[in-house]
């Protein structure tokens, strides 16, 4: 029998399928005797379904079972989290199969304690004093304003699950009119003071799966999502906002430190990587990487020493005031299969998943480990807490010094901080292809010996020591067949919505940094790839999959993979030359103009194929433009047609078009006067240029110039 938990779909009897997660011995109603003998008589009576010695009867009376019995107060025992699959046995008296990998697994009653400390483990007992270290004037910064406020309310999801009030965004939203004076004032109040409602420092925690993790049975494969008041968050961003204002506009991180950041993403972390290694093999130099990612990250953050380095770093001492008390106090409850657990004190709470503020918090934490300068010698990229430094020499073999290095300074600031470095996800390798300058020596790295990888996984993409991808290619196109087939699964979709479902569920998953990796798309790396595409263009009109892939995207009217990769190239390309100076990946667009015969990277290959466009007339867009409190265009709304046109003295129409090559505009001017109830209208139209310098928006903007040009004297 089971001696575990185990979750069944019950579908022997008319309706719905019933999910049942239970523990259950030898009879049909042994969840009652694992609740307890002093309910087991009362409900066998009063059961309509013991009688049935079979999986029918089993569901319908453990079906019973949960409705007669509370099961929170049923059950006194603590039941596990999860149960793996290979715990479950074969029910050979109910005549049940063995349970198979990929079915169901149970969720019982939480264990609250357990978990808790399982996500939010306490910190190292001892913890390395920091270092003296010089401190910058905080930034100014005034106080709230309500116009900020506001937008962020209203800038947030409206549906969004709540906390523990259970009032979502659009409760706020909608009474915004009328509570406006009061939230700005409680806003200003908890900043000045320093202080938060005990309501704001309250985590409803949803455990969600972490991906392609061999075992679910085991808590720290799932990630602890905190659902907080809504109100609360509202201020959490207004703050965020500020905060990433002032590390923009004053340089408070290191230029290197991506993720949390506008302008700042995962695949030009990875692309600056990539150049960084395709530099060192031209001058004829290997590439050693380590690469480190922080165990429970936002969890596991040491608000002591984190309040010490944003202090540092020129924040402001109302701010770092209210982000303690922030991370102080904090307590949470964890909602589990609708269950939800006692509400727990957190003593290490850290910064709770889940708030807008985390993101770049954190990066305040890890800036010193970050703070690395770039160049021919070596250098260091970091996402959140994903932590990648490199150094380059002649040899893998001459590296290891500059990577024992690395270690040493990583160690000590993981020694600083009370942070633990997962020693599963930390990796060493040495890019190169030439064999003969590899290595295999081990770095020792906590005491533990770290082979070099020949691939490894860095910001979601396996690179391997070559550069081929490999790896990376097949899995990706693996995952996404998955959601190609799951989508294929779904009955009555019309042909539209089946490829807006294309769009958004598969192709981002081999689409994900193909910047990276789309040199490599070819051979038979391509039809890995192109079996995706036919999956996805069956699915939406229902080709054959023996059908040229070609002739399936035309029929399921989908862009090719090669075409999807080259509009995301392209639009690489146009934001890397509209970087600032700031972000280090701009940096390299000088080098790009150099043409190189041997080792040319990815980007290199797109610049030469987009050498006409004209760089010089990009505009350098920057991440902030204006400080968070400063007063923005405000938007007026028109009134219903009926009531416009009521009482209108002047009506302007204007429209562009581009045919033949030509771009022409044209509009209708007509004016009335009210004193003599007489109108007048004006047509005008002309040809403004070719299409290969003017287009129909900037047609549009001509054609409002001059019909303004052309009021009457009367309506100037």
């Amino acid at each position: 029998m089971y001696g575990s938990s185990v979750s069944l779909t019950c579908q022997t009897f008319p309706g719905p399928p019933l999910l049942l997660s239970t523990r259950y011995h030898s009879s049909t109603l042994s969840v009652l005797e694992y609740c307890g003998w002093d309910r087991l008589e009362l409900a066998q009576e009063s059961c309509p379904y013991h009688h049935l010695g079979c999986l029918h009867g089993y569901g319908r009376a453990t079906e019973y079972a949960f409705e007669v019995i509370p099961w929170p107060l049923a059950c006194p025992h603590s039941v596990s989290f999860i149960r793996p699959v290979s715990a479950l046995k074969q029910d050979v008296a109910y005549g049940l199969g063995a349970v198979t990998a990929g079915a169901l697994v149970g969720v019982g009653l939480v264990d609250g304690v357990k978990l808790l400390t399982t996500f939010f483990p306490p910190l190292p007992q001892h913890i390395d004093e920091e270092n003296d270290r010089p401190m910058r004037n905080a930034v100014p910064m005034p106080n709230l304003t309500l116009e900020e406020v506001h937008r962020q309310l209203m800038a947030a999801k409206s549906w969004k699950a709540p906390g523990q009030d259970g009032l979502p965004m659009v409760v706020w939203q909608q009474v915004w009119p009328v509570v406006q004076n009061q939230i700005l004032a409680l806003f200003q109040a908890s900043i000045d003071k320093g202080v938060l409602p005990h309501q704001w420092r309250h985590a409803k925690i949803i455990p969600l799966k972490k991906s392609d993790k061999e075992d679910y049975g085991i808590a720290g494969a799932w990630r602890p999502i905190s659902l907080l008041c809504t109100l609360g968050k509202v201020l959490e961003s207004v703050i965020a906002e500020r905060i990433s204002y002032a590390v923009e506009t004053f340089g408070l991180l290191p230029t290197n430190h991506f993720g949390g950041r506008k302008q700042r993403s995962a695949e030009q972390a990875l692309v600056l990587l990539q150049e960084q290694i395709y530099a060192a093999w031209r001058g004829g130099r290997v590439l050693s990487l380590v690469s480190f990612d922080v165990k429970g990250a936002y969890n596991g953050v040491f608000k002591d020493r984190l309040l010490q380095r944003m202090r540092a770093r020129g924040m402001p001492e109302k701010m770092v005031r209210w982000i303690g008390a922030f991370c102080s106090d904090r307590t949470a409850s964890i909602q589990v299969n609708g269950q939800e657990s006692d509400v727990q004190a957190l003593d290490q709470a850290g910064l709770p998943q889940g708030s807008p503020l985390s993101p770049v918090a954190y990066l305040f934490f890890n800036a010193d480990l970050v703070q690395r300068r770039i160049d021919a010698n070596g250098g260091a990229i970091a996402f959140i807490d994903d932590f990648t430094a490199w150094v380059t020499g002649p040899t893998a073999q001459s590296n290891l010094e500059g990577i024992r290095s690395i270690v040493e300074h990583a160690e000590d600031w993981e020694r600083r901080s009370g942070a633990t470095f997962n020693a599963k996800k930390t990796a060493v390798m040495h890019f190169t292809r030439n064999a003969r300058k590899a290595d295999t020596t081990p770095i020792v790295i906590k005491g533990e010996s770290v082979e070099p990888k020949e691939h490894t996984k860095i910001l979601g993409v396996i690179m391997d020591a070559r550069l081929k991808f490999q790896q990376h290619i097949p899995e990706a196109a693996s995952k996404a067949m998955e959601a190609a087939m799951e989508l294929k699964r779904l009955r009555g979709l019309s042909a539209r919505t089946a490829r807006q479902l294309f769009a958004a569920t598969v192709t981002p998953v081999v689409d994900y940094a193909s910047n990276v990796w789309m040199h490599a798309y070819k051979d038979k790396l391509m039809g890995q790839i192109n079996r995706v595409q036919r999956a996805g263009a069956q699915a939406i009109v229902g080709t054959f999959m023996t059908v040229a892939t070609s002739v399936a995207e035309a029929e399921a009217h989908i862009v090719s993979a090669r075409e999807r990769f080259w509009k995301r190239a392209i639009k690489m390309w146009i934001e890397v030359h509209t970087l600032p100076g700031t972000n280090p990946l701009s940096r390299i667009t000088t080098r790009i103009k150099k043409f190189y015969t041997r080792f040319r990277s990815p980007l290199h290959q797109v610049a030469e194929r987009l050498k006409g466009i004209p760089l010089w007339q990009m505009e350098t867009i920057t991440p902030v433009l204006v400080e968070p409190w400063r007063a923005r265009l405000k938007t007026v709304m028109d009134k219903p047609a009926d009531e416009v046109c009521a009482g209108w003295t002047l009506a302007v129409a204007v429209s562009s078009s581009a045919r033949n090559g030509m771009v022409g505009v044209g509009g209708v001017i007509h004016s009335r006067s009210m004193e003599r109830s007489q109108s007048e209208q004006k047509v005008f139209s002309f040809t403004l240029g070719p299409r290969a310098e003017q287009n129909p928006f900037s047609g549009e903007l001509a054609a409002i110039a001059y019909a303004l040009r052309k009021l009457p004297d009367s309506n100037r």
